[in-house]
């Protein structure tokens, strides 16, 4: 396969037929490929969590839908502990994530791992957990067999690939620029709070969504208060706490029926969940 795929490549593709680099990355372009990583649903609906545990491989996007489909149900929460793998995986991950509205929490979170994060709908996460990036690379026994020439516009496709989702993601030019700067034999740390800052979240369109469905939200000070509030309860009682309290719990479960129902619609309309469509595409892959 790996000499069909350096056949393959060795055609010249213009930049904007992009969709060709896909499939040629499932197999050539990986930060590591060991085997796969575990995963897995738990909990119920609505608050039901998708683990992805470990290395990520070329066969883990197929893993996660079918262990959707098997749940009939999409999990509100992605739970990630990884430090990497198969990138063009990872984007695909993120991409479905982002489609169908997931959140995200890590406790670990390094390399291609971050393409997730970037597709999935953001929340507070943990002060203590840091993402660890560096650029993409193509496996070894591929890309050093390349002349210097052919090795550099390789490169380029990747990056102008992997450039698009991210900042089609959300993510600022400035985290862009840091992750390619930084070789992918070495790695930068983030903080939490630092990669928040440098990812447009959540995504304007579906702020303003949220908005139309279930009005304002608490502003930046109030948001202060009531963590200061749950902080400290000495203030049960004070009225105004209370009415915090009561806008930010209304919220939270106008924004969770929204999210929820949008789900539910998707999910329901997409041909790789439909029993019978599913029961076909099993068929065939074995027939293959």
């Amino acid at each position: 396969m790996l000499s069909l795929a350096r056949k393959f490549l060795s055609s010249d593709y213009k930049a904007t037929v992009k969709v060709n680099f896909i499939t040629i990355f499932f197999f050539l372009l990986s930060c590591t490929q060991l085997q796969g990583a575990n995963i897995y649903i738990s909990g119920e609906s609505p608050f039901a969590q998708l683990h992805i545990n470990g290395e990520i491989s070329k066969t883990d996007y197929n893993k996660m839908l079918d262990i959707i489909n098997e749940h009939r149900d999409i999990p509100y929460l992605l739970s990630l502990n990884s430090k990497g793998g198969n990138v063009m995986e990872a984007i695909k991950i993120g991409t479905f994530a982002r489609k169908y509205l997931m959140r995200f929490e890590s406790t670990k979170c390094d390399s291609a791992c971050l393409f997730i994060v970037l597709g999935s709908l953001h929340r507070e996460e943990k002060k203590q957990v840091t993402f660890g990036i560096h650029r993409p690379k193509f496996r070894k026994e591929f890309f050093a067999n390349l002349s210097a020439a052919d090795a550099t516009k390789k490169y380029r496709s990747l990056k102008n690939i992997v450039e698009a989702y991210m900042l089609r993601m959300g993510a600022t030019r400035a985290l862009v620029n840091l992750m390619f700067a930084t070789p992918s034999n070495s790695m930068k740390f983030l903080p939490a709070s630092q990669l928040k800052s440098m990812i447009n979240s959540p995504p304007e369109g579906y702020s303003e969504w949220i908005i139309s469905k279930c009005g304002d939200d608490l502003n930046p000070q109030q948001y202060h208060d009531l963590m200061a509030f749950y902080a400290n309860r000495s203030q049960l009682g004070n009225k105004y706490f209370e009415f915090l309290d009561a806008k930010s719990t209304q919220y939270f479960h106008c924004e969770l029926e929204a999210v929820r129902s949008e789900q539910v619609r998707l999910f329901n309309n997409d041909l790789r969940f439909n029993r019978l469509q599913f029961g076909l595409n099993k068929k065939r892959n074995i027939a293959q």
